[in-house]
C-alpha cells in the first residue's frame, strides 16, 4: 500500500525537482531509466541465503525515506511522488538461479531492459545463485529520477554490512535536500553557452557512429583493473587518470570499431559532470557535457592531448552549465516540457556515454561475505554505448553497456578484449 508524500516533513528529500525530472522525460518502456549496480561476491564458502538477505534488506529499508519513495505516473502526465507505507521486501528482492556465464548474463541483460514497476519505490534486488559452485551476484536497479549514480551510494546501505556508526556514512546521500541548481551569473551563463556551442559545432561533421534503436534490447560486460596500475598507466603517458581513461577508450572504439566499413572520424561523447562539487545531496545533481573523441586515431598519445585540451576547456568555460535543469520547473504543461527534453536529446545527439565516477563507501561485505567486484551499468539515455567506470579503492571497474540492435552482437566482449590490449600496451601490468 502506498500514501501520498506528505510535503511538510519530507519534501527535502523526496520532492522531486527539474533536474529529477530529466529522467522521467527520457523515461520510455523500450528505453527505461534506471542505473544498476552489479555486485559480485567472493566465490568460496556457503553461499548466503535468500532468507537471510532478506531479512537484512527488511530491515535497511525503514532507515531511509528514500527507499520508501515511488512514482505515480511521470511520463505523458505529470509524476506524484508515492510513499510506501512499508517496502514489500517479498517483491524488492527477488532469488533466482543462473546455469552458467552465458545465462547470468541473458538475465541481467532483461533485467536492463525492462522498466521498475510504478507507483512501488523505484528500486530492485535481483540475487543470483548459481546452480552449482560458484559466485553470488546482486543486480540493484535504481530509477535515475529517484538518484544519480552518486547519491545512489545511499542503497548500498539495504545490503552492506556495518554497526550503525558505520551506515550514516549513508545518509548524505539520502537525508540531504534534494539538489536544485544554483544560481549562475550570467557572465559566466554566456561563456558556458559560447563553449558547449563550440564544442557542439565541432563534433558535426565525420559522424558515423550507429544511433541508438527503439528495440529496447541491451548486452553488457562488467571489467575490471588495478587502481593503482592504472595511475602508473597514466603517469607513464603523462596523463591525469581522467585523461587517461577517456584516451583508452578513444583509442579502443577506433582500432574496434563496430563497423570498419563506415569508421566514424568523430565520435561525439556525453560526459558527466557533477553540479555539486560537495557530494552531499540526494536526487540528481549530474549534468552532461559534450567532449569529442577522434573515431579513427590508433596513437595514444594523441588521444591524451586531445582529451586534456578538452578537459581544460571543460573545467574553465564550464558547458556543462547549459544543460542543467533549472532549480524550479518552467510553467509549462508536463507534455510540453517533456518533449522539449526529447528535442533537447536529440539536438545533442550523443553517440557514446563515458562516466568516471568516484566511489565513496568504505564498507566492502554482505552479511560476512567479501564483495569481489562492484560495477556500475548506466542506462542508454539517446547513445548506443555506455563505459561506466567505478574508481573504488584498489580496484576500478567499467560496465559497458550497449544496444545490439545498433552495434554488432557481442560488441561488448570485442570493446574489452581490446580496451584489456590498451591498458596493457599502456602499461598497466608488468
Amino acid at each position: 500500500m502506498s500514501t501520498p508524500v506528505n510535503t511538510e516533513t519530507t519534501s527535502a528529500v523526496t520532492e522531486l525537482t527539474p533536474s529529477d525530472h530529466t529522467y522521467l522525460h527520457l523515461d520510455t518502456k523500450s528505453r527505461p531509466m534506471h542505473w544498476s549496480m552489479a555486485l559480485e561476491l567472493a566465490a568460496d564458502g556457503p553461499h548466503l541465503s535468500v532468507a537471510d538477505v532478506r531479512e537484512r534488506v527488511r530491515e535497511r529499508s525503514e532507515l531511509f525515506d528514500l527507499f520508501r519513495m515511488g512514482i505515480r505516473d511521470g511520463r505523458w502526465r505529470e509524476p506524484q511522488v508515492v510513499l510506501a507505507e512499508k517496502v514489500d521486501v517479498e517483491r524488492h528482492l527477488t532469488a533466482v538461479e543462473y546455469a552458467d556465464g552465458a545465462d547470468l548474463r541473458a538475465r541481467v541483460a532483461a533485467l536492463l531492459e525492462t522498466p521498475l514497476p510504478r507507483p512501488e519505490p523505484l528500486w530492485h534486488i535481483t540475487m543470483f545463485t548459481p546452480r552449482g559452485d560458484g559466485a553470488q551476484f546482486f543486480l540493484l536497479r535504481v530509477h535515475h529520477a529517484v538518484s544519480d549514480g552518486i547519491a545512489g551510494a545511499a542503497f548500498a546501505a539495504l545490503l552492506a554490512d556495518g554497526t550503525p556508526e558505520e551506515l550514516t556514512e549513508f545518509e548524505r546521500f539520502a537525508t540531504t535536500p534534494r539538489f536544485r541548481s544554483p544560481e549562475v551569473e550570467p557572465e559566466v551563463l554566456k561563456e558556458a553557452k559560447a563553449a558547449f556551442n563550440e564544442q557542439w559545432a565541432a563534433g558535426r561533421k565525420g559522424r558515423g557512429w550507429p544511433k541508438l534503436t527503439k528495440s529496447g534490447k541491451r548486452e553488457y560486460a562488467l571489467y575490471s583493473a588495478s587502481t593503482r596500475e592504472l595511475r602508473r598507466a597514466a603517469k607513464r603517458n603523462g596523463a591525469t587518470v581522467h585523461e587517461f581513461l577517456l584516451a583508452a577508450i578513444g583509442r579502443t572504439v577506433s582500432i574496434a570499431p563496430p563497423a570498419a566499413s563506415n569508421q566514424a572520424e568523430v565520435i561525439r561523447v556525453t560526459l558527466p559532470v557533477t553540479n555539486d562539487p560537495a557530494f552531499r545531496h540526494t536526487g540528481n545533481a549530474v549534468v552532461v557535457t559534450p567532449l569529442n573523441l577522434l573515431g579513427n586515431e590508433t596513437d595514444l598519445a594523441r588521444h591524451v592531448d586531445r582529451c586534456r585540451t578538452q578537459l581544460a576547456t571543460i573545467d574553465k568555460r564550464r558547458p556543462e552549465l547549459t544543460t542543467a535543469a533549472p532549480a524550479t520547473a518552467p510553467g509549462l504543461p508536463w507534455a510540453v516540457r517533456r518533449a522539449i527534453a526529447a528535442a533537447g536529446l536529440a539536438h545533442m545527439s550523443p553517440d557514446i556515454h563515458i562516466g568516471i565516477n568516484p566511489g565513496f563507501s568504505r564498507i566492502r561485505s554482505v552479511l560476512g561475505k567479501p564483495i569481489a567486484e562492484l560495477t556500475p551499468l548506466s542506462p542508454l539515455a539517446g547513445y548506443s554505448l555506455s563505459v561506466t567506470a567505478l574508481i573504488l579503492g584498489n580496484k576500478t571497474s567499467f560496465g559497458i553497456v550497449i544496444d545490439p540492435a545498433a552495434l554488432p552482437a557481442g560488441y561488448t566482449d570485442i570493446f574489452v578484449e581490446h580496451f584489456d590490449r590498451v591498458l596493457r600496451e599502456a602499461g598497466t601490468s608488468e
